[in-house]
Order: structure tokens, then sequence, then C-alpha cells
């Protein structure tokens, strides 16, 4: 067995609260919910899921401590990551609800989800952490984690979708909406701005 009972539910502990935690990807993640529902927002899903399922297999091959110990790279990378917060945020606060959206789908797609993830150098900083405690070395309980880090990950951001969504069920007005839309962009521009000055 790649990791025994005790290890998996260490495992679950320290990542759920995490993913589970209000983010930049979480924030968007419910606020096109509550836009365009899950099935419109899909596409933005899977890019999340995919870029980061990538990295987390590059990163428990040991890519990611390269990655993080190249001087000024994790900088640029972060401060391209903000800048890329404000501009979806600015997406979030020029949407406008209506049909003709409702049926061409959501305005972000799966570029944007993957790019979100690719972005966001804490993600690599934890993918590092995780497998650097949990990884074998070597590295056969690689796939086992990878796949176990996945399923949690999409299943924390699906909760938030889910969530998003409902709001967009049970508050079906256009000018509802709207005020939804600035809402989370709003809060995805605050985060922009807590992560700026903390950088």
């Amino acid at each position: 067995m790649p990791l025994n009972v005790y290890e998996i539910l260490s495992f679950m502990g320290l990542l759920l609260p995490l993913t589970l935690s209000p983010g930049p990807v979480n924030i968007t993640l419910a606020g096109l919910g509550s836009a365009n529902g899950i099935f419109r927002s899909l596409s933005f899903f899977i890019g999340l899921s995919t870029s980061a399922l990538l990295i987390a297999y590059f990163g428990g091959i040991g890519l990611s401590h390269i990655f993080l110990a190249k001087e000024g790279v994790y900088e640029v990378v972060q401060y391209v990551g903000i800048g890329y917060i404000f501009y979806l945020a600015y997406k979030f606060f020029v949407h406008h609800p209506s049909k003709q959206q409702q049926q061409t789908g959501s305005a972000h797609g799966f570029f944007d989800g993957f790019l979100l993830t690719s972005l966001n150098p804490k993600f690599y900083v934890m993918i590092a952490v995780l497998f650097g405690q949990f990884l074998n070395p070597d590295k056969t309980n690689l796939w086992f984690l990878v796949a176990l880090f996945i399923l949690l990950l999409m299943g924390s951001q699906f909760v938030w979708l889910a969530a998003g969504s409902t709001l967009n069920f049970l508050l079906k007005a256009q000018n509802i909406q709207r005020a939804q839309s600035i809402f989370f962009g709003t809060l995805l521009a605050a985060s922009g701005v807590y992560l700026l000055f903390s950088a």
C-alpha cells in the first residue's frame, strides 16, 4: 500500500483546510457558479484541475524545487499571478447577465482556469511541502499521492462552485445576478490587493 491509513488521514488533514479556505481560486469558482451555473463553468474548472494535475506530478518529481530555487522566478510568477487575479476581477465587474451570455456560456474558460493555478506560486510551495512530507524517496507512491491530491482538490473546489450555483438557482433576477458579479469581483480584487501588499 503506497500510504497507510494514518498517513492518508494526515495528508487529508493538511490539505483540506488549505483547499477549502476562501482564496482567489475558490472565490472565482463561487462567482462563476453564481453567474453561470455549474455546467457553463466546467471548462474553467477543468482548466484549474488540469494545471493542478501537471504541477502536482512535476512537483512530485522535484521540478518545483528547481523552479522555486531560481532567483527571482518566484517573485515574477507571484506578481504576474496577482495581475491575473485583478484581470479576473475585472471580468466579473464587466459581466452583465443576459440570455445571450447564458446561451454562449461562461466568460471564463479552460485557459483562464489553467492560468489561474499556473500563476500561483503558493500552489507550487504547497506541492513541495506536502509531497516533501509524504513522497517515498524512490517516488513509488507518486501517482497515488497525485491522485489523492487531485481528488481532494477537485472535491473542495467543486463545493465552492456548487455553492455559487445554488445562489444562481435561488436568485434568478438579472439585477441580483449583477450585484453578485460585483460582489465576487470585489472579493477577488481585495484578495489581489492583500497578496500585493503581503508580497
